[in-house]
């Protein structure tokens, strides 16, 4: 029995004649403006303004709230805090993903 491809080129042939085939050489933006091709323009959006703004107001922030440790010490000691395991899950995790993207 003999198989035949139905005369498609070979999977190694193709390679071969794709890796034969020369890059251009790049050229450098200043090179392409002289030319006076087009070239690639990066233009930020205003939502990274905004996020570098949401950054610099979180590193003003200092790192430990002094009142609210006070407030919670003050209630270990009474003995009426009460820590649900779900919010302070949730306060991880929401911290976690803060980092991450900041």
């Amino acid at each position: 029995m003999k198989i035949q491809n139905g005369n498609k080129p070979d999977l190694l042939d193709s390679l071969v004649k794709t890796s034969q085939v020369k890059p251009q050489k790049d050229l450098s933006v200043e090179q392409r403006k002289n030319q006076g091709a087009s070239y690639d323009k990066v233009e930020l959006s205003s939502r990274k303004q905004e996020v570098d703004r949401l950054a610099q107001k979180a590193k003003a922030q200092p790192a430990i709230r002094e009142e609210r440790v006070e407030s919670l010490r003050q209630s270990i000691e009474d003995g009426t805090y009460n820590a649900r395991g779900e919010i302070v899950a949730r306060s991880i995790l929401k911290s976690n993903i803060l980092d991450e993207l900041l």
